[in-house]
Parts: structure tokens; C-alpha cells; sequence
């Protein structure tokens, strides 16, 4: 297998046991375990002794890479198709000879056998454009398996170049999630919304650009935004004014944007209201406030750590993407 990879790879990978004593006691037997290391990186391979469900591995993959300190790969001997779809749905690294070659770690997801597609240098992401991010919320809402650049394109309502660029960024976040099929990029999100959300919410940021602190409220019907949005989803309480959203072209509207403000309606102390103008056109959502994820992303830092917002925001996104997805089990 390690063959396989350097072939794939182009690049020697160095092979060494791992000590095994410290794992828990549970999991000793069932793996054969080796550290390798390509392009400088140390990772385990877990060669499963019988056959675990991906949800078990899961749980496996998580104890090993806390005992040995690296991440953890799995090495699936004759895995069918199906196998293969469900460890991508997981966001769970693999190696599986013929098939396909998954080590995010590395930033690399390779199919093997027929698939001629030229490769494409891959895009170092920070955090995601407000294109990709929008996109990226898309697809965690809807079924957008399948959708190709084109039709990603039309859905923000951007060009070809700029729906390309982040096929491109999403590809660089999570490799499972862009497929090349034919001469064709397109979208294969998988079923564990849930699961999608955690691998990509670390490359996203909050959607608000600046915020506009109002000695009145705006005559304009916008939708409630950060935390009174989120207020509306769960137990929290909300601040004694409300927080509105806004797009850059409501924000001209309102004539809040920079050199054409009236400094007159700020009201930084108590205001009587808070106008957040948003970085990308919110996605649509049902009633009157922005989407739920773009309103857990608006809460600053602070906020989000806290104990009782943090297991509310839990609650929501379990209502909004789901708990734990039969795919997984």
C-alpha cells in the first residue's frame, strides 16, 4: 500500500512501527499501526483488522490521534464504492488502493483508476471569499449535490470566474466536497450536513462588514440579524434593541454609507438599534431574519465561547443540519 501512495503521491514515504502500548486498551488488536511521514508530514495508517462502520472508526480515528499525536489514516483493503462515499461523507482519511487516495492533512484527494481529469494547483484558503462562504452556506442548506460551475454561477448570481474560484477554495477547505467528473467540476456535499459544517466552519468568518449604531430606526423593512436572529431560534435573550441586517446597497439606501452618513444618527451608547451591513448577499431564509448559520457566524468570539450561548448555538444548528446522520452509522 505504501507503494501505492508514493506512486500516486510521486514522493518517497518513510515507514516506521508505532509503539502501541499506550493506546487505550480498547483499541490495541484492532489495528496494525504505522507511522509514515510524506513531504515532511507524520501521520499514522490504521490497517482495521475486521470491519468497523465508519461511524466506529470515527470514533476510533478520534482516540488514536489523541494517544499518538498525529493524525490518523485508514487503510481499506478492497473497499467497495459505497465504503468509499461514506468515509468522504465523514470527512474520514483513507487510503484505499484503486479507488481513491484522501489525506486532507496534506491537502491532497486523489481517485484513481479511470478518472483522466487534469490536476489543478490547489488554492491556499485562509478563510473563505464572501462568494465561497455563500456558497458553502448553500450547500449546507439545500441539495446542491451535483451542481456544477455553471449552475453554482447562477445560484449567487456571479460570474463563471467567480464561481470557479470557489469550487477552488472549497476544494482547498475539504477535497471531498468538489469532484471532477469528466472534463466537469461538481459540487458532492454528502449527506452529514452536520459534519460538513465542522470541517468548514474553521475557514469561515463573520459575514458583518461594520456595523451601524442608530439613534433611530431605519424606515426600511430589513431582517432581523446577529443576535436578535439567533434569538429567535433559541433561549437566549436579546439585547435591549434589535440588530437589523443589511446589504451594501441598503446600507447607500439608508444613506449610512461612508461619505454620505449623517454622523447625527449614531448613537454608540444606547442605541435604538444596530444595522449590521453583510460582506454577501444573505442566503434566503424563512421569516424575517437572516440565515441561522450567517447569525451564529455574525456573534463575535467572545460571545460564541460563552457556556450558555455555545450549547444554544449547539441547538440550533442540531434543529437546522441535524445530529448525528444515519450516513455515519
Amino acid at each position: 500500500m505504501r507503494e501505492h501512495v508514493e506512486k500516486t503521491l510521486h514522493t518517497r514515504v518513510d515507514c516506521e512501527p508505532v509503539d502501541a502500548s499506550g493506546l487505550p486498551l480498547y483499541l490495541r488488536g484492532l489495528y496494525s499501526l504505522e507511522r509514515w511521514t510524506a513531504f515532511g508530514v507524520p501521520f499514522a495508517v490504521a490497517s482495521p483488522a475486521e470491519s468497523p462502520t465508519v461511524k466506529t472508526m470515527a470514533k476510533h480515528r478520534d482516540a488514536l490521534e489523541a494517544a499518538l499525536g498525529t493524525p490518523v489514516a485508514f487503510a481499506l483493503e478492497d473497499a467497495t464504492g459505497y465504503r468509499v462515499g461514506r468515509m468522504l461523507e465523514a470527512g474520514l482519511p483513507f487510503i484505499a488502493p484503486d479507488k481513491q487516495v484522501y489525506l486532507p492533512f496534506l491537502g491532497i484527494a486523489l481517485s484513481s483508476g479511470s478518472s483522466h481529469a487534469r490536476d489543478r494547483r490547489q488554492t491556499d484558503v485562509g478563510t473563505f471569499s464572501p462568494q465561497a462562504q455563500r456558497l458553502a452556506l448553500m450547500a449546507l442548506y439545500g441539495d446542491l449535490d451535483g451542481a456544477s460551475v455553471t449552475q453554482a454561477a447562477g445560484l449567487l448570481g456571479a460570474a463563471k470566474m467567480t464561481a470557479s474560484r470557489a469550487f477552488d477554495e472549497l476544494a482547498a477547505a475539504d477535497p471531498s466536497i468538489v469532484a471532477a467528473e469528466g472534463r466537469r467540476r461538481v459540487l458532492r456535499p454528502g449527506r452529514d450536513k452536520m459534519a460538513m459544517w465542522r470541517r468548514l466552519e474553521p475557514r469561515m468568518s463573520s459575514p458583518v462588514a461594520r456595523e451601524h449604531r442608530l439613534g433611530r430606526v431605519p424606515d426600511m423593512d430589513l431582517p432581523l440579524g446577529g443576535i436578535s436572529a439567533l434569538c429567535g431560534l433559541s433561549m437566549l435573550q436579546d439585547d435591549p434593541w434589535p440588530t437589523f441586517a443589511a446589504t451594501k446597497a441598503q446600507e447607500r439606501a439608508l444613506g449610512l454609507a461612508a461619505g454620505a452618513r449623517d454622523a447625527g444618527l449614531d448613537e454608540p451608547e444606547n442605541p435604538a438599534c444596530v444595522v449590521q451591513v453583510l460582506r454577501y448577499e444573505p442566503v434566503p431564509a424563512p421569516g424575517c431574519a437572516v440565515d441561522p448559520l450567517s447569525a451564529i457566524l455574525s456573534l463575535p468570539a467572545d460571545e460564541r465561547d460563552d457556556p450558555r450561548v455555545a450549547g444554544e448555538i449547539e441547538n440550533v444548528l442540531t434543529r437546522v443540519l441535524g445530529g448525528d446522520h444515519e450516513g455515519n452509522r
